[in-house]
C-alpha cells in the first residue's frame, strides 16, 4: 500500500497549530486553491466521531467524500479515514510534537490504495503521490502565512 509522508516545522506552540487545524473553516484556507474543496455543514471544530463531507477537484472532476475522525488526542494526534470517496483506502495521521525553542513540528502520514477499475489506470499510485507532495508544499506555506496573520491580530 502505497505511503506519503510530508513534515512541517512552525514557530508557534503545539496547542495553537493543533487548535487551529481543528476548525474546518481553516483547513480550507490552507487548501491549494486548485483542490476546490469545499466542506458540506462542517462543525466550528472537529472532535473524535466527527464525519465530514466534502467536495474536492481532483483528476479532472469534482468529487464528494467523507471522512471521520476516529482518533483525537488533544494536542498530538488525529487520525482521520476515508468512509466515502475516491479511495480504496484512505487514512491520514496528523502527529503535533513540541520541537526546539517551543516551536511545532507537524507530521502527515497518509496511507492510501488508489480507485480500482479503468479509474485506477488513471489514478495511479505514483500520481498521487506527486499531487500530495506538491498539496503539501503549498499547504505549510499557507498555514505558516495563517498563522502569522492570527499571531499579528492576536
Amino acid at each position: 500500500m502505497p505511503s506519503f509522508e510530508a513534515e512541517a516545522t512552525l514557530p508557534y506552540p503545539r496547542e495553537q497549530v493543533f487548535e487551529f487545524l481543528l476548525r474546518p473553516a481553516n483547513v480550507a484556507q490552507i487548501s491549494p486553491p486548485g483542490l476546490g474543496l469545499h466542506f458540506v455543514d462542517p462543525p466550528e471544530v472537529v472532535a473524535q466521531g466527527t464525519r465530514l463531507k466534502f467536495r474536492v477537484q481532483g483528476f479532472g472532476q469534482i468529487r464528494e467524500s467523507e471522512h471521520e475522525i476516529t482518533t483525537l488526542t488533544p494536542h498530538s494526534f488525529v487520525l482521520e479515514r476515508q468512509i466515502k470517496g475516491l479511495f480504496q483506502k484512505w487514512h491520514h495521521e496528523h502527529l503535533f510534537e513540541t520541537a526546539p525553542n517551543g516551536q511545532t513540528r507537524i507530521i502527515d502520514r497518509i496511507d492510501f490504495s488508489p480507485p480500482g477499475g479503468v479509474l485506477g489506470l488513471l489514478v495511479t499510485a505514483q500520481r498521487v503521490l506527486d499531487q500530495l507532495e506538491e498539496a503539501f508544499e503549498d499547504r505549510h506555506d499557507r498555514l505558516s502565512r495563517l498563522l502569522a496573520r492570527h499571531a499579528k491580530q492576536g
